[in-house]
């Protein structure tokens, strides 16, 4: 075999092994949503309306306190600080901002 088809196949073969890995990758994370620093970016201080339009309805909202409002997303967080394991929860908490008196993500708690 000449030596630019073993160079051809060398490179076919580290291109089949770089989209294997990077449909592994996908599938990891797909479950989970989005990283904790993505989402993060994402809804923080950001209104209700804003964060519904990037990550969705949450599964359940607690409006008991209508100075702090939870809403609870089920498994649309992974943490890349441990293996990306994806969170069982993700807790994003609104208060009432003091300026315009709209709720605005405040908090975060990952579960």
């Amino acid at each position: 075999m000449n030596r630019n088809g073993i160079t051809g196949r060398i490179a076919r073969l580290a291109g089949a092994v770089g989209v294997s890995l990077l449909v592994l990758l996908a599938t990891g994370c797909a479950d989970s949503g989005y990283a904790r620093g993505l989402f993060s970016g994402y809804v923080m201080d950001k209104s209700e309306e804003e964060v519904t339009d990037k990550a969705g309805k949450p599964a359940s909202v607690d409006k008991s306190n209508p100075e702090r409002v939870k809403w609870v997303y089920k498994r649309k967080t992974f943490d890349p600080d441990n293996g990306n394991k994806p969170d069982e929860e993700t807790i994003v908490i609104f208060k009432r901002d003091a300026a315009t008196g709209k709720l605005k993500v405040a908090e975060l708690d990952y579960t």
